[in-house]
């Protein structure tokens, strides 16, 4: 695939024709929103399960190379902290519930500080569900950055009317970030090429490396600041002027449209499913001899 292929987006480079690249910037920030806002209503694992599945689908539709190393490094560490979320709930949260799995008191004092861990279904239940839900939103910033490019950003807020500037600025706070990982390899890679050393020293010495690092990157800080602000200026774009120029359209199309209202939808029947205290798994299920029942007529038909 040649480069020319290639859209530069906040953190990776996305071939154009990818479905999610050929998406309207409001349909992915609407995607990024509801989901997210649709993890803290679903209330069961395996609803979160086919969520975090739906998730998964959209990183691949992407056509980022998913199995690459840095790919996998980002996915492992958050993986890393994530589990670490669970534990921590495990041991320091005491939910009774109808299964213990473990009990003990680590810590007494007098009777009045008590440390005890209390690991029953309920405490794996409620651990399962906020490590899941992490995951979803990990997995969604995840799509709606690698998918998004700044300019794709700025479009998408103003397509619902958020002013300009707060525009600008949110999209120079992402692109900063951006910036600030591509001096921090550049940076670290001439480092190496020098001789020194990240893997194979003492951790005094590794921080002493690192502060290093830190301190060209504050200098670097400064510099990129000054640049983007003489380019700003230099091209003239207004902080103040309600009456902006302008030059590119980007208009729903019909895939854009199908995907808002499926959302939207999909979002209202998760408030009716949380009303009436059902999963949606389990509610689709149900529904499974009817579809059956009827496949044959469609099929004919």
């Amino acid at each position: 695939m040649s480069t020319s292929t290639l859209s530069k987006t906040f953190f990776s480079y996305i071939p154009t024709d990818s479905f999610i690249a050929r998406l309207h910037p409001l349909t992915k920030i609407g995607l990024f929103f509801v989901l997210s806002i649709i993890a803290f209503v679903f209330n069961t694992i395996i609803d979160l399960l086919a969520l975090l599945i739906l998730d998964i689908i959209l990183i691949f539709l992407t056509k980022i190379p998913v199995f690459s190393k840095k790919f996998m490094k980002i996915v492992g560490g958050f993986v890393i902290a994530n589990s670490s979320i669970f534990i921590a709930w495990c041991l320091f949260s005491q939910r009774p519930g109808s299964i213990i799995y473990f009990e003990t008191t680590i810590v007494l004092i007098k009777d009045i500080w008590i440390w005890n861990i209390l690991i029953t279904d309920q405490t794996i239940y409620y651990a399962s569900r906020i490590s899941l839900r992490s995951l979803i939103m990990f997995f969604l910033a995840l799509m709606f950055f690698i998918g998004t490019t700044d300019r794709d950003l700025i479009h998408g807020l103003r397509s619902i009317k958020v002013p300009f500037t707060l525009c600008l600025v949110i999209n120079l706070i992402f692109r900063g970030i951006a910036m600030f990982e591509n001096d921090y390899q550049i940076i670290r890679e001439a480092m190496q090429t020098r001789g020194v050393d990240f893997k194979k020293v003492s951790i005094p010495q590794k921080i002493r490396n690192f502060g290093s690092i830190f301190i060209a990157m504050i200098v670097l800080l400064f510099k990129r600041t000054e640049e983007m602000a003489n380019s700003i200026e230099s091209r003239g774009i207004p902080f103040r002027s309600k009456n902006r120029t302008v030059y590119h359209y980007f208009p729903l199309k019909k895939k854009d449209i199908v995907i808002l209202i499926s959302i939207i939808l999909f979002f209202g029947f998760s408030i009716y499913l949380r009303f009436i205290n059902q999963g949606l798994v389990n509610f689709l299920i149900g529904y499974i001899p009817m579809i059956l029942k009827f496949l044959p007529i469609i099929i004919i038909w």
